[in-house]
């Protein structure tokens, strides 16, 4: 009986001396690795589209334009609360806010430069209207019936220009979870053909302990074995790396968490995931090992 950091169990088969070992160990903490990049990828990636549908499909912003005449504070107010009572009465808007001056320039400044005088400049007035459900709002139509009652007044509909991007984000998040799909499979191929080698290497030593008595089973308990503690050390590996890796993509891009890009972020939830990955690989390595000794010692034995 032989003992060793990945293989603390009792066998009768040397499968720590096994030349296919190094390699399985290898193959699935680079597994593991590509599958937690590619998978909080596609977190962030649905976080992001979410988040888009939620608070720029669902919502719109309305310019209200200065007027070429000079209007005193009570009039331009009151140009403003006509805007605001006209989407008030709309059935499928949630909420009208009005934009103060202070984040209008605030939202000015990185365009104009802090030493502007934006005090000067003609700023619209900006209204942040939020929709229940932006999909069926029917922005052509109420479009037509403010520019009636309100002819300076316009809407920004987000969700036009959105769209094109929602579309190109859905194809990369459909494009991680075939790459996932794909990792998981070359890891199981993988394994199964370490598998297939190290019983040809040990094909002798086990036909003897099956002269002795051993069953399929107990020969393949001994690789399931052998399959969780590979899965579970190199797993730890792998994530660990790919935590590493998910840090230092973090430090690099934290000047662009603002605006669209800001809400592609991993939650909680996310990286529970993660670091239950090598469990996860240590329970299917397990299960994959016992079927694949099972499967291959009825057609060899």
């Amino acid at each position: 009986m032989k003992t060793s950091f990945l293989n603390r169990y009792r066998t009768e088969i040397p499968l720590h001396d096994d030349k296919a070992n190094f390699f399985l160990e290898i193959s699935t903490a680079a597994s593991v690795f590509l599958f937690s990049i590619i998978l909080a990828a596609y977190f962030m990636t649905s976080a992001m589209i979410n988040t888009w549908n939620k608070n720029i499909i669902d919502g719109l912003t309305v310019q209200i334009m200065p007027s070429n005449e000079e209007l005193s504070a009570d009039e331009e107010l009151l140009r403003t609360e006509k805007v605001v009572s006209f989407f008030d009465q709309i059935e499928g808007v949630e909420k009208v806010k009005k934009i103060s001056d202070g984040q209008i320039k605030h939202l000015m400044s990185p365009w104009l430069g802090d030493g502007a005088n934006i005090e000067s400049l003609p700023i619209p007035k900006l209204l942040d209207v939020r929709l229940k459900n932006g999909k069926n709002f029917d922005y052509e139509k109420i479009s037509a019936n403010l520019k009636e009652i309100a002819p300076y007044a316009s809407i920004d509909n987000h969700g036009i220009w959105l769209q094109k991007l929602i579309k190109s984000a859905s194809a990369l998040r459909v494009l991680s979870f075939f790459v996932l799909t794909l990792v998981a499979v070359v890891l199981a191929l993988s394994l199964f053909y370490a598998v297939q080698t190290s019983l040809k290497i040990h094909q002798s030593i086990i036909e003897i302990l099956h002269i002795m008595g051993a069953t399929d089973n107990y020969v393949a308990k001994q690789y399931a074995a052998r399959g969780f503690w590979v899965g579970l050390c190199s797993g730890i590996i792998g994530a660990l790396l790919s935590v590493g890796a998910l840090l230092i993509i973090s430090h690099l891009s934290s000047g662009l968490e603002t605006g669209l890009i800001g809400s592609a972020k991993l939650n909680v939830i996310h990286w529970g995931a993660l670091f239950a990955l090598p469990f996860v690989t240590a329970l299917l390595s397990m299960l994959m090992s016992f079927l694949s000794v099972k499967h291959t010692l009825r057609k060899i034995m």
